[in-house]
């Protein structure tokens, strides 16, 4: 859960374009409010099938069992499951029964399906023992042995722990720190993110599930690491090193997989964490499933990073995102840069797919003098490229926040934009804190680090956070064409 956030003072040109119209005009759906809580939920992960009926979704979860909560659809996004959580803590959401977990805190989740197993395989970082632990845990859920209507401290299963929905815990890796809910500057992995190999031809490992992240080591320095199971989280292998030895101070890993079955691994850097000048996008590549990796390459300069979230008490920073074309193979990497005043995002794209030496200018997405953030990016399988984010535009004042979905067909030389909300919510309206062990105006005020997208051919799913009637909860919608 905690976000590096990178400051500079260097400011370089960057180019302004113009969006192009969209060949047809886009259907968003209607909203669903999928948590509908008294207690906050933020920061998303969304998985979903190829079908774009069957998804899942976890969140940080302040309800009691202070972990990750989860739901699932079989509709397609148009209606949930009663709100429930991964079974990764020791608690429930009931302070009377105990959970199956080991940790009393769990966050920042991931969740992703894998066709191979026909499963959504999800992971969360547990911490907050005495014993100062921070794991990368694993499961998988899958949702033909879910009961929608189980007890809610059930997970969906029969019993605490969510079998036979949910399989046991596996630890990815372990890190060692303060044990508090904010982080520390111990040795600890942070920020992870998911894919998995949806390919089956020649150079692809269909099934295998990465996970990557920023692994910081107690000496300042953070390096991107990743990990990979080809049993659906059974077993691993890693921590692999990704960022080279020139590049240690990183954040917001993302791992994606081309078509070709290459692996790549975007993530933001800075040359040292106290002047933190010259900040970069930076990605690495492998060509044997993640084993080994290239030198890390700058795909663009971030001149002039946004740090922090204007006329906000919740945070906000400097965000690097990606995805692969999966009809071109190029690689998309967006940031949010704010030269132009406003923190505003921008995109590049390899010039030749798989040459990572070579990208071009930077162009900015969505022009607006208002604030964007948390950008995520995702890929269909017919080459269409889906970009989420909070976006301020629908708000003169830029103080409220609205969600936005941009699309581009051509590796991002276009970007068409769609309003997925036209009303703003105030981030700053509802607090997060833990139910039934803080008041409700404990003073944490936070939306998450991120919000979440998932394409198919002929829908995006976006999910994000916005203000319920009692507190932060989980929306969601689809934009079809």
């Amino acid at each position: 859960m905690r976000k590096w956030l990178f400051t500079v003072t260097a400011v370089l040109a960057l180019a302004t374009v113009t969006i192009s119209a969209s060949a047809s005009a886009p259907n968003v759906s209607p909203i669903v409010n999928v948590t509908n809580s008294q207690f906050a939920g933020n920061e998303e992960s969304l998985g979903m099938d190829s079908t774009g009926n069957i998804l899942a979704a976890a969140w940080n979860d302040w309800h009691f069992n202070d972990g990750c909560g989860f739901s699932y659809s079989t509709t397609g996004g148009a209606t949930w499951a009663p709100e429930s959580f991964a079974p990764f803590t020791a608690f429930t959401n009931d302070p009377n029964v105990p959970g199956a977990g080991t940790f009393p805190v769990a966050g920042d989740p991931v969740v992703v399906w894998n066709p191979k197993f026909s499963t959504f395989d999800v992971v969360c970082q547990a911490f907050g023992l005495s014993a100062h632990q921070i794991n990368l845990l694993a499961t998988s859920f899958d949702p033909t042995k879910a009961n929608a209507h189980a007890n809610q401290n059930f997970s969906y299963g029969a019993q605490v722990g969510g079998a036979p929905a949910w399989t046991g815990l596996v630890s990815i890796t372990i890190g060692a720190s303060n044990g508090s809910q904010k982080g520390s500057n111990g040795k600890f992995p942070d920020h992870d993110a998911g894919t998995v190999d949806t390919g089956t031809g020649p150079g692809h490992h269909f099934g295998r599930l990465y996970i990557a992240w920023a692994e910081f080591n107690g000496s300042g320095r953070s390096p991107i690491d990743i990990a990979y199971s080809d049993d659906n989280g059974k077993t691993w292998v890693g921590p692999i090193r990704v960022s080279d030895a020139g590049h240690q101070f990183d954040q917001d890993a993302t791992p994606r997989v081309g078509p070709d079955g290459a692996v790549y691994v975007s993530f933001i850097n800075g040359p040292n964490e106290k002047s933190l000048n010259g900040n970069a996008a930076l990605i690495a590549k492998s060509t044997d499933g993640g084993n080994t990796w290239s030198p890390s390459f700058a795909a663009a300069a971030i001149p002039v990073p946004p740090v922090g979230i204007p006329n906000a008490l919740y945070r906000g920073g400097s965000d690097v995102t990606s995805t692969v074309d999966q009809r071109t193979g190029n690689v998309v990497v967006v940031f949010d840069e704010g030269s132009t005043g406003a923190g505003n995002l921008y995109s590049v794209h390899t010039l030749t797919p798989g040459d990572l030496s070579q990208w071009s200018a930077p162009l900015r997405i969505k022009p607006t003098a208002s604030t964007q953030f948390f950008p995520w990016l995702t890929s269909a399988p017919n080459g269409r490229i889906d970009l989420a984010f909070y976006d301020r535009a629908c708000d003169s004042n830029n103080v409220l926040v609205c969600v936005t979905l941009s699309s581009t067909k051509d590796d991002g030389a276009s970007w068409s934009s769609v309003a997925v909300t036209s009303t703003g919510f105030d981030g700053d309206k509802f607090q997060a804190c833990v139910a039934f062990t803080q008041p409700p105006n404990c003073g944490v005020f936070f939306i998450g680090d991120y919000i979440a997208v998932a394409s198919t051919n002929s829908k995006a799913q976006v999910m994000w956070t916005g203000d319920g009637p009692q507190a932060l909860d989980v929306f969601t919608a689809a934009v079809s064409s």
